[in-house]
């Protein structure tokens, strides 16, 4: 609610769809539905909001860049769409009903290794973080985040064929949930004792990793078959990877992008801010730096698996060079998917006085990256 009236008065600095134009936010006008939808839904159609209503309400086109978005959150969005639900508001209602399922889960998943206490304060921290912002808007986040805590949480319960089934979900939801594959092999390993003979004698939970690459290969016939967007270019890995694992038509979303060694994106883009300045840099850089402080801090108290997850995020999310004008496009909504750092980060925040440190830090920074997305002031 208090983002929803946040985001509503930021809007009326800036507006920008033609009903935010047309329609008043104050005083209440007739229609009243009209009033209503500029004051709750139009401020939230904001970047990519706008390719997902694309692929809610008419599906797939290759020729406007709808293919580069994995299909899971709009198609959850579709059945809403059809009972008489706007688009923004069924996809608003995906993402509010994932967070609510998710914070049950990451305390589940916390509870494995923390008392009660602690394990509230690391969804406290999930919650109340600038990196949370991406839990409000209306993209595919929220969504992705349940099913890869429903992967590790399962994993941890050993529950391997549920978990590889959450890993598959949140790969058909965005392109990372491969990375889910390292933490759920690493407790298959542990579970074997760390020894190669019991770990083939257990060769079907291990069948289970398969899924969450089974996930991917879905999307990617799809994209084969529907949309006739496949054509594998093995010249090189970039060929590679936007050929066949990302659609080619991604360049109609973001015009350049490509991945390089994480320290190679990351000195162009302190090269770009030293030589042109922007709020979007600026944004970004902060971010990211405060990101890798809040992994430090938590690293020593992360489990193994949740290690190797987090690492993965953070290197591809510090590796996605996007371009010399703005070269870290979605940086941060891309480092918050390593969540398992607000579980390692909770029991060094546990003094109230820290606690409330972090929380106020947090808030603050979430209604300004809010600010900045209701203005579209900086790319998310």
């Amino acid at each position: 609610m208090v983002t929803q009236l946040w985001t509503t008065l930021i809007s009326n600095l800036r507006p920008l769809t033609t009903l935010e134009q047309a329609v008043p936010l104050w005083p209440p006008t007739a229609p009243l539905m009209a009033w209503l939808t500029r004051v709750c839904l139009a401020p939230w159609q904001r970047w990519d909001t706008i390719y997902y209503i694309w692929i809610a309400t008419r599906g797939y086109a290759v020729h406007d860049g709808t293919a580069q978005f994995h299909p899971l959150y709009p198609w959850t969005a579709t059945p809403l769409i059809k009972i008489g639900l706007p688009p923004i508001l069924a996809l608003l209602t995906v993402n509010s009903l994932a967070v609510i399922l998710l914070i049950s889960i990451v305390y589940r998943l916390a509870r494995l290794d923390l008392a009660p206490s602690t394990a509230r304060t690391a969804v406290l921290l999930l919650l109340c973080n600038p990196f949370a912002f991406a839990l409000f808007i209306p993209y595919a986040e929220p969504l992705f985040l349940l099913f890869a805590a429903l992967c590790l949480y399962y994993a941890r319960r050993k529950q391997w064929w549920i978990a590889g089934g959450a890993g598959a979900l949140a790969t058909l939801t965005r392109q990372q949930g491969l990375f889910l594959l390292a933490p759920l092999a690493w407790e298959l390993w542990e579970n074997a004792g760390r020894r190669w003979r019991v770990s083939f004698a257990a060769w079907r939970d291990w069948l289970a990793l398969a899924l969450i690459p089974a996930g991917y290969l879905v999307w990617i016939v799809y994209r084969a078959l529907a949309l006739n967007d496949l054509a594998v270019d093995f010249t090189s890995l970039h060929a590679l990877i936007y050929s066949f694992l990302i659609s080619p038509s991604a360049v109609k979303v973001v015009p350049v992008q490509t991945f390089l060694w994480p320290w190679q994106a990351l000195y162009l883009a302190i090269i770009q801010l030293w030589r042109a300045p922007d709020v979007d840099l600026i944004v970004n850089l902060v971010g990211g730096g405060y990101f890798l402080l809040m992994t430090a801090w938590a690293w020593p108290r992360l489990r193994p698996s949740n290690r190797w997850y987090v690492a993965l995020i953070i290197l591809v999310s510090f590796g996605y060079h996007t371009g010399a004008t703005h070269p870290y496009m979605g940086l941060l909504r891309h480092l918050f998917l390593a969540f398992p750092v607000f579980l390692g980060l909770a029991p060094r925040a546990e003094k109230p006085s820290r606690k409330l440190g972090w929380i106020i830090t947090g808030l603050l920074g979430l209604f300004f990256l809010l600010l900045l997305y209701s203005l579209e002031a900086w790319i998310p």
